[in-house]
Order: structure tokens, then C-alpha cells, then sequence
């Protein structure tokens, strides 16, 4: 279910890419060449990230470090895996970046909505042992050592999803909002901003979350996306309110 999912919410984000795509009249063969790449790249980052974060235990099971049918996959490598590459392809094929990554900033979201469910069937991304009728019941095998003896615990892969939800309807409501003055790439920035503050908090739900030097790492990944939104924006978005689509 996990591969099944996850897949899903690719195939999902791909085919409303390709409307997108011939709604602006850009190259659809950039488009899924583009993607087959992205799509790899942040597979890739997303299991590095995973690794890195867990190596006490994959350090002891090298073996295992390969093995992905039972999750393993962070958001935050996928992303800058994911989108370095993007903006590589995009150079190499010498295409304009900003008539290509609003879409993508608007569709990571709607990715990320869909594809957070896969961690529900794997019983991962759970928060603190609650009470709550929504509380869900993670199996004893996948709980924390330190919550062995509870049962229900905050879904949180569903706060996330329906947050990355709304971020996505938000943003969708500015791209086709025909009246706006923000300019091209204003929605990769968006999201940025948007994704940045909902992990930022999310972290703080989280019973294991990853550290260096006593700092809590998916934060401060987070506060560098808000910052590179905040400076996006600004960028290209002059305070002379020139209008521009």
C-alpha cells in the first residue's frame, strides 16, 4: 500500500501537470522528461535523508538501506533532491525556470496531501499517546520503545495531509486567480513559505524528531524555506506593483 500509494499521488500531480502544461502552451516533452528525473532524483534524497537520520540503527543493517517496501522516505530530501534537479533539467534544456515551477509549486502539495497516507499503512508518523476519538491504533511492533503500553496515538500524517490540502487549494485559488499582480513564480515561493511554516509546527507534535547539535533539523530546513520564500517573493515581486503573469 505504501508503493501503491505513493505512486498514486505521483500519477495524480503528473496528470494535472500535463493540463497545466497545454493551458500555458509549454513543451510537454519537457514536462514528463522533466519529471522521470524530479521523480527519481527526490526518491533518491527522500531515502538518503531517511538513512542519514536513522544511521545508529542502518549502520548495524546496511543491508536494509535499499529496502524501501516498509517506508523510509522524507519529505524534505525529496523536495531539495527533487527540485535541484528540476531547476537543472530546466537549464540544460535551456527553458525560462519561472514559466515551469509554479506548477510545480503547486502541485507538490497536492502530492504530498495525497501521499502522507501511505504513512498511515505503514503505522509511522504518529505524534504523542491521546485520548481523542480521531487518535488512530498503532500495533505494538511500531510503537516507540517509550509508549510501549499505549495504544492510540495523534494521526499525525493526517494533520499534515489536510494542511498540505488547504496549502494546495490556497495556492491553486492564486494561479487561477485572474486579477492578481503576482508575477511568475510567486506560487514555487508560496509554497515555500507555506510548507515551511506547516513542518515548522508540525515538529513540535513529533516524539522522535531528528537533531544535530541540539537542534531540531526538519525546523531549521523549515525556517530556510520560509526565509528563501519570503526573499523569492520580494524579488520578483518589486514594490512598484508592476502586474505580470
Amino acid at each position: 500500500m505504501y508503493g501503491l500509494i505513493t505512486t498514486f499521488s505521483i500519477a495524480v500531480s503528473i496528470f494535472i501537470a500535463s493540463r497545466l502544461v497545454k493551458k500555458k502552451k509549454l513543451d510537454e516533452n519537457i514536462l514528463y522528461g522533466g519529471m522521470f528525473w524530479v521523480i527519481l532524483a527526490g526518491i533518491i534524497g527522500a531515502r538518503i535523508y531517511h538513512v542519514i537520520h536513522y544511521w545508529d540503527w542502518y549502520s548495524n543493517n546496511p543491508t536494509l538501506i535499499l529496502t524501501l517496501q516498509n517506508g523510509g522516505l522524507a519529505i524534505y530530501g525529496a523536495i531539495i533532491f527533487g527540485v535541484a534537479t528540476g531547476l537543472i533539467y530546466l537549464k540544460i534544456k535551456k527553458q525560462r525556470i519561472m514559466d515551469w515551477i509554479d506548477i510545480g509549486g503547486l502541485l507538490i502539495p497536492l502530492g504530498q496531501a495525497v501521499g502522507r497516507w501511505a504513512n498511515y499503512f505503514n503505522q509511522e508518523l504518529y505524534g504523542a499517546p491521546t485520548s481523542l476519538p480521531w487518535g488512530i491504533y498503532i500495533s505494538p511492533q511500531n510503537r516507540i520503545e517509550l509508549y510501549k503500553d499505549f495504544e492510540k496515538f495523534h494521526p499525525l500524517f493526517l494533520y499534515e495531509s489536510l494542511l498540505d490540502l488547504v496549502l494546495f487549494l490556497f495556492l491553486l485559488w492564486v494561479f487561477n486567480k485572474k486579477t492578481h499582480t503576482l508575477k511568475k513564480g510567486s506560487i514555487f515561493f508560496l509554497y515555500l513559505i507555506g510548507y515551511g511554516l506547516i513542518r515548522f509546527f508540525m515538529e513540535f507534535f513529533k516524539i522522535d524528531p531528528w537533531k544535530l547539535l541540539g537542534l531540531n533539523t526538519a525546523q531549521i530546513i523549515s525556517i530556510l524555506l520560509v526565509l528563501i520564500g519570503i526573499y523569492g517573493i520580494r524579488k520578483i515581486n518589486p514594490n512598484d506593483k508592476t502586474t505580470g503573469n
